[in-house]
């Protein structure tokens, strides 16, 4: 009995790859942005992490394309535990959106009312989809040293860089600011791939994944704990 190989795999996911990859991603890139429940768009990170590593094997050999996806998964697993750590035992908002919802938190649209977090969210989406599509569609933009042959590249890059540019500018709390930062992050390792194939250069990006995840760690770890004594002393 032979197990699957790097290519049977491809194979398998072969699906995911060109530009479905790009639809996925913008699934995931909004429902990171909106960060309605941590473990919503956790899953989302873990999708988003699997179909950029897919295509990562476009341009990178097999088994450094496969790192990436390794890396992927342990900053989510590192993400995971801490969001479990803070939320074990007791109610925790890692959403950055106001419960309960007050009416200076709402924004009115005739008989419908919206959390403004949410309305501003949604905003910032609309606003990074326009902007790939002015960039794509009316300039025909193209990122230098994208072979022309890879639009798929070109607009999944856009995607992840300005999906997580709005989840950074709208989060309200540590946890999805920092999973701003990695789709942010993912986007140009995936354009600088393109460019810097070599080892060394890889390394350093996988060490940065690794930092920033662990930065986010801490600071929402601090951010929770601080506000937990916050709530104490005020009670």
């Amino acid at each position: 009995m032979s197990f699957p190989t790097i290519f049977d795999w491809l194979d398998y996911f072969s699906f995911l790859r060109g530009y479905s990859a790009t639809w996925i991603l913008l699934g995931t890139g909004v429902l990171i942005v909106l960060f309605l429940d941590w473990r919503l768009s956790l899953l989302a990170l873990i999708v988003q992490y699997l179909v950029t590593s897919l295509l990562f094997f476009d341009l990178l050999i097999p088994q450094l394309a496969f790192i990436k996806l390794f890396v992927g998964m342990f900053v989510c697993l590192i993400l995971y535990w801490t969001a479990r750590q803070i939320t074990y035992g007791r109610k925790v908002n890692l959403t950055g959106l106001p419960r309960p919802a007050k009416a200076e938190n709402k924004l009115q649209i005739g008989s419908l009312s919206f959390p403004r977090v949410l309305a501003e969210r949604s905003a910032a989406i609309l606003g990074a989809l326009l902007l790939v599509i002015v960039l794509e569609g009316g300039f025909s933009f193209s990122l230098p040293g994208l072979p022309p042959e890879m639009g798929y590249i070109n607009r999944a890059i856009l995607l992840l860089i300005t999906l997580g540019t709005a989840a950074v500018i709208t989060g309200r709390a540590p946890l999805p600011i920092g999973m701003g930062v990695l789709t942010f992050l993912s986007g140009f390792e995936l354009y600088l791939a393109a460019l810097d194939q070599t080892t060394r250069t890889l390394a350093l990006l996988a060490a940065l994944n690794f930092i920033v995840a662990l930065a986010v760690s801490y600071i929402t770890q601090r951010y929770y704990a601080h506000t937990a004594a916050a709530a104490a002393n005020n009670g």
